[in-house]
């Protein structure tokens, strides 16, 4: 798996900060994607970290060098198959050794763009997006490990980055609250949110669950406490008009919520694990979705539903009443009135549905892989255009 963007010559460009065109005068940046994230399975993190990194790849391989620096026996996913990597070994294995000690000895001299929150203390040359500050926000829903680790860090990448890029201005405040780096260093993206468009709907799961178009409510599932299911359980327990029923797509068993104390509705359908084929025919034939978080960075769900035309409930809090606007029924987090209020609106009033289908629309088609690419190139480009006024051969990018 051993490749370069824009050609296969990796070794015989040197490893600098910018590298010259053989039989030209012509002197082009050269960048490092920190590719880790191929490394484990998907999360939502991961997912948008391959979105950004095609993104970029596609619109600064014509003119710089770029690799996406990734460790031995990265997994590409099918939808990422036409990403080529540089496969980098090292002795500190395919972990945090690698990612903090492997990956800066390799893009030494280099623009390192890191996508998943963490980044290599060893190379100040660097970007870093840190989606959010849910670490600090709510520690409990993370292992002692992660809190210790995660705190210790990230104020420490904050520091040594050139620059740390965020996807909401609520992030952008956040992260700044908690010291992670100062405000005006930090740069918003919105992520694209249109990767389920080009995905085929597998209504094979509608038809295991005898769930039809407009029959069910939908919710993302998860047991942190954060994202706050225990409320669209306490919202949804007394029935809801024509028999609908709740269906949790994603996320553990019912008996990982009732040992939590949460109780799920008797009508309430688990899925388990769904792919994206089998998420997109959901979201289509939801009559609501519901998205109940504390917090949020940014949320993808609300707005992937509202690609379909699937009305949407969410809590007012963290990014969404920036992220999704006036395109959702926006409600108290804590109030599970206020979650059944607006979701018998939408269900016992066609004109709302249809205002808020509309609207929804709309909305998402503003935010979109390309214009998230256009914005973080952007920014990419203004480091590459600081160097090149003011040449960092002096700077000490790894010490």
């Amino acid at each position: 798996m051993q490749a370069v963007f824009g050609s296969s010559a990796s070794k015989r460009f040197p490893v600098d900060l910018f590298f010259e065109i053989k039989g030209s005068s012509t002197i082009m940046p050269a960048i490092d994607i920190n590719g880790k994230f191929l490394t484990g399975g998907l999360n939502g993190v991961h997912r948008t970290a391959a979105h950004y990194s095609e993104q970029l790849i596609k619109r600064m391989a014509v003119e710089h060098e770029v690799r996406l620096l990734a460790p031995p026996g990265a997994v590409l996913t099918p939808e990422m198959a036409h990403l080529n990597i540089t496969s980098v070994a090292g002795r500190w294995g395919r972990g945090q050794g690698w990612e903090m000690i492997t990956l800066p000895r390799q893009a030494k001299g280099r623009l390192l763009v890191n996508l998943c929150n963490l980044a290599p203390l060893l190379h100040a040359n660097s970007v870093a997006m840190i989606h959010d500050a849910q670490i600090f926000l709510h520690p409990k829903d993370y292992s002692p490990r992660q809190v210790m680790a995660y705190k210790r860090l990230l104020p420490w990448i904050g520091r040594r980055a050139r620059r740390i890029i965020t996807v909401s201005e609520y992030a952008r405040q956040t992260l700044a609250r908690y010291r992670i780096a100062p405000f005006d260093k930090i740069d918003v993206v919105h992520n694209g949110t249109d990767h389920l468009l080009t995905v085929e709907p597998d209504r094979r799961i509608l038809e295991r669950h005898g769930l039809g178009r407009g029959e069910y409510v939908l919710a993302i599932g998860t047991a942190k406490h954060y994202k706050n299911l225990s409320r669209v359980f306490d919202a949804l327990r007394e029935a809801l008009p024509g028999g609908r029923k709740l269906v949790v797509a994603g996320g553990p068993a019912a008996s990982t919520y009732s040992a939590k104390g949460w109780q799920p509705p008797e009508n309430t359908v688990f899925t388990g694990f769904v792919t994206d084929g089998e998420l997109r025919a959901l979201y289509e034939s939801a009559a609501v979705f519901v998205f109940p978080s504390l917090t949020e960075g940014f949320g993808l769900p609300p707005v992937e539903a509202m690609h379909f035309g699937t009305p949407v409930v969410s809590a007012r809090a963290g990014a969404m009443p920036e992220v999704c606007g006036d395109a959702v029924l926006l409600v108290d987090p804590d109030d599970p009135r206020a979650f059944r209020s607006a979701v018998l609106s939408i269900l016992e009033n066609d004109l709302v549905s249809e205002d808020l289908a509309g609207k929804g629309r709309a909305r998402a088609q503003q935010l979109t892989w390309e214009h998230a690419g256009e914005r973080l190139y952007a920014i990419i480009s203004s480091l590459l255009e600081e160097d090149a006024r003011n040449p960092p051969c002096d700077r000490r990018a790894s010490p």
